[in-house]
């Protein structure tokens, strides 16, 4: 007999259909955009940490600079003199002497080599370029990786990257308590007398001068960078700079405020790029700023680092902002 062999054929698969493949691609586009802030959330958080690491090492680099010299450094030596001020000896205007914290304490961030590279008789902005080797070379030390613009390049004559973190200049503006003193400035509400802060001009300050205490009295914070517009400077990010409102902020005004700062003329690019509002006017001041959601961080004289919200209330900040003020701030009122 034949044999007969029966062959069993498989079911042929049923491809999918033009609605079922959209249904898939719009699952899938609804997964991206649910993972995709989480990832942003994620990385603002690393870089949120990376700055106040930042702030951390220049707290350390502040106590190490004290335990050697007895006080924090100097704010800042140069021009821009409140009235009546002499200036130096053989340079009344100050225009060979500009330098600023930022210079000084480059031995305690482990940039030795670029400090003695720095002559200190000659300003940071001396016209034959001998500082050019200190002030090109990018210190990550002094940027927070949270904004865009951070150690973009200046575009003045003297070709160095800007900074986030700036000194504490008090509760007031750039002539502290030299002039318009108290202060009825643009702010509104009350008038403000300035008391004291733990970095000045041709002076410097140590622990005990802190008499609000330590745990009290903001050292250092952020600020947002000003992008130049072209060849025109905006002042906010110049550390190394010694004239108004570069190395500097107050807190006149609350973190991230919209009141704009107020800054010498012709120093404010606004509005320009993402910098943050300005004016032109004297006395100058500027806020402490971030690309952090609801707040900036700070620098306190022992070393801790907190995180302000933009919503702390103006007396709070403004006594944070004090050496002297003999306030009394709780810590659960920021």
């Amino acid at each position: 007999m034949r044999a007969h062999v029966q062959v069993k054929m498989g079911r042929s698969r049923r491809a999918f259909t033009l609605i079922e493949l959209l249904v898939v691609i719009a699952i899938i586009a609804v997964l991206i955009g649910l993972l995709l802030p989480a990832v942003q959330a994620a990385r603002e958080a690393a870089r949120r940490a990376q700055c106040v690491n930042h702030l951390k090492q220049l707290g350390l680099a502040m106590s190490n600079y004290h335990d050697a010299l007895g006080s924090f450094p100097i704010g800042r030596q140069g021009i821009n003199r409140p009235p009546g001020d002499p200036g130096y000896r053989g340079d009344p205007s100050g225009s060979k002497s500009r330098r600023t914290w930022a210079w000084l304490v480059l031995p305690y961030i482990e940039q030795a080599n670029i400090s003695n590279a720095i002559n200190f008789n000659l300003a940071y902005s001396d016209a034959t370029h001998a500082q050019d080797t200190a002030l090109i070379p990018r210190i990550s030390i002094y940027s927070c990786p949270s904004d865009p613009n951070a150690g973009i390049v200046n575009a003045g004559a003297f070709k160095f990257p800007l900074g986030n973190y700036m000194v504490n200049w008090g509760n007031t503006h750039y002539f502290q308590g030299a002039t318009e003193n108290p202060y009825a400035g643009p702010a509104g509400g009350d008038v403000v007398p300035f008391l004291g802060a733990p970095f000045s001009l041709d002076r410097s300050f140590g622990i005990s001068s802190l008499t609000d205490g330590a745990s009290n009295t903001l050292l250092m914070s952020e600020v947002i960078i000003g992008v130049p517009n072209g060849s025109n400077l905006d002042h906010r990010g110049l550390h190394f700079n010694d004239d108004m409102s570069c190395s500097m902020f107050t807190t006149y005004t609350t973190p991230n405020t919209k009141t704009p700062d107020q800054l010498k003329s012709p120093y404010c690019q606004y509005p320009f790029s993402s910098n943050p509002p300005c004016i032109v006017g004297l006395p100058s001041f500027a806020a402490a700023r971030s690309y952090h959601a609801g707040g900036v961080s700070g620098l306190f004289g022992d070393g801790s680092v907190r995180f302000f919200k933009d919503s702390i209330s103006p007396p709070t900040w403004r006594a944070l902002g004090t050496s002297r003020g003999g306030e009394i701030v709780s810590s659960d009122s920021y």
